[in-house]
């Protein structure tokens, strides 16, 4: 691999660490330079960064260990894709039409293709039970994720194999102390255009909500939902409760406690964030931009970017490209 296509790698890792996700690697390529010993730091700091879940905003020591789905797929019995979630696609930067029907090894790096090729060999002798392996998925644009995999057969009436689950699970610290009651009164949260113009309004104070360990796991699950796939559109709010399996009011509450920000504004501020790092640092076409980030249309994008931040996507990013000469 020439220097120059390593480079590419290690600015797309750069890239996705600065829109907050910290769980993709870089292959390592044996050579010894200056770019090898940069990819091994950054590597190394991924990994740190990913542990103390500085995302967050804070470093906690006291942290319970969090499994959160980030992957499924489906194989049939000769171990091709059948079905896969939306979410990996995202992750993988392939559409499902590109996977459906081809082996899991196309996704795999060198070392755990071989991993998972003697795993299917072993199952055709012994297809009773469910299997843990480490795998490493590859993106298509070259980035590494090192993941802890949970695999199922699923057996007809009759023993025989039909299917095989494999779920990519990513082990994430995460704060999850909360007081059993919260205390604020209930926000109403009105929307008018897009994210802005979010206005919060005061009502009587309800009668105080205990939330449980599982109300807790669906709000850190609505946070990582938003967080991998910025570009969906999440509204209206109550769709996006019934989905996680709660309602409305819980959800909001719940986020702003525990997150101490709305459901909108943070997703307005993540938007934004992503948003600013494709701008100042990549090379996207800001329609890409649009829709990589979720925003209704290029004109939108642009009033709230200057909003937030100052200056069009345009000044900034003429002001980089300035500042590098």
């Amino acid at each position: 691999m020439t220097k120059k296509k390593r480079l590419k790698k290690l600015r797309n890792l750069l890239l996705e660490m600065g829109t907050g996700k910290f769980f993709y690697r870089l292959e390592r390529s044996g050579k010894n330079d200056n770019v090898e010993a940069l990819v091994s730091v950054i590597n190394m700091m991924a990994e740190e960064i990913e542990e103390v879940h500085v995302h967050q905003g804070y470093a906690n020591a006291n942290e319970t260990i969090k499994h959160i789905v980030v992957m499924h797929f489906m194989f049939d019995a000769k171990g091709k894709i059948l079905a896969v979630n939306p979410q990996a696609c995202n992750l993988l930067y392939y559409v499902d039409e590109d996977l459906i029907g081809q082996p899991l090894t196309l996704l795999l790096d060198e070392n755990t293709s071989k991993t998972w090729e003697y795993y299917l060999e072993c199952q055709q002798e012994d297809n009773s039970g469910e299997n843990a392996m480490q795998l490493t998925f590859k993106t298509k644009a070259g980035l590494l994720i090192p993941s802890a995999c949970y695999i199922s057969v699923i057996n007809n009436n009759k023993g025989h194999e039909v299917e095989k689950i494999l779920t990519v699970v990513k082990h994430s610290k995460k704060q999850v102390a909360l007081e059993d009651e919260l205390r604020e009164p209930a926000l109403k949260i009105y929307d008018s255009e897009g994210l802005e113009g979010e206005i919060a309004v005061e009502k009587p104070m309800r009668k105080k909500v205990r939330l449980t360990q599982d109300d807790i796991k669906m709000i850190e699950d609505a946070r990582s939902l938003m967080l991998n796939d910025l570009a969906r559109d999440f509204r209206p709010l109550k769709e996006f409760a019934l989905q996680l399996g709660t309602n409305t009011f819980k959800l909001k509450y719940g986020f702003k406690e525990l997150y101490g920000i709305s459901v909108y504004r943070y997703l307005r501020n993540e938007r934004l964030r992503k948003a600013k790092v494709l701008v100042q640092y990549g090379d996207n076409p800001f329609k890409s931009i649009v829709q990589l980030c979720g925003f209704k249309s290029e004109a939108h994008f642009s009033r709230t970017f200057k909003k937030e931040f100052g200056l069009t996507p345009t000044e900034l990013r003429n002001k980089t490209f300035l500042n590098k000469d």
